[in-house]
C-alpha cells in the first residue's frame, strides 16, 4: 500500500524494537556523549557557594553507588572556580567545594581512600582560559569535577 504525500506516516509503537533510542534530531556522537559525561560528572554550585544542591547531591548519588560497586576505582576531585574574587579567595572556595563533595561522598559510604582531592584549582581566567563574560559561563566553571580512575 503506498502512501501519498498528504497522508501522514505512521506511527511506530513506542514499545517497538525497530524505534531507535535517541531522537533523529540528536544523533549521538563522540562530542555529545562527552558533553553529556562531562556534566554527569560535575558538580554546580552558585556563587559563593559551598553548599550542594539537590541536584548534586542526586549525582553523587550515583557515583557513590558506582564507586562502592567497583572497589578498584577511585575519584579524584577537581575544583573550580569563576573568575570573579582574587586569587586566594577562588583558591579558598574551590577548597572548600571539594571537601563538601568528598564528605557528602563519605556520608554516602564511599571509603575514603576511594577519594582523591586534588589540590590545583582553575579558574576562569589564565593563560589557557579567558575571561567569562556571561553568568551563564561563570555558572559552568564553579563546580568540582569527578574524574574516574583505578587504584
Amino acid at each position: 500500500m503506498a502512501i501519498s504525500p498528504s497522508e501522514p506516516m505512521p506511527q511506530q509503537s513506542p514499545d517497538s524494537s525497530s524505534a531507535p533510542d535517541t531522537p533523529l534530531d540528536a544523533p549521538s556522537t563522540k562530542e555529545t556523549d562527552f558533553v553529556a559525561l562531562e556534566e554527569a560528572n560535575s558538580i554546580y554550585f552558585a556563587k559563593g557557594a559551598t553548599r550542594i544542591d539537590t541536584a548534586g547531591q542526586d549525582k553523587l548519588r550515583h557515583h557513590a553507588v558506582r564507586l562502592k560497586a567497583n572497589p578498584a576505582q577511585v575519584v579524584t576531585l577537581a575544583g573550580y572556580t569563576d573568575d570573579l574574587g582574587s586569587a586566594s579567595y577562588n583558591l579558598a572556595i574551590a577548597e572548600r567545594r571539594i571537601e563538601a563533595v568528598a564528605k557528602l561522598l563519605r556520608t554516602y559510604g564511599v571509603p575514603k581512600n576511594q577519594i582523591h582531592p586534588l589540590r590545583r584549582y582553575s579558574a576562569g581566567r589564565g593563560e589557557a582560559m579567558p575571561a567569562c563574560r556571561t553568568t551563564e559561563c561563570r555558572q559552568i566553571m564553579r563546580r568540582v569535577e569527578v574524574i574516574y580512575g583505578i587504584r
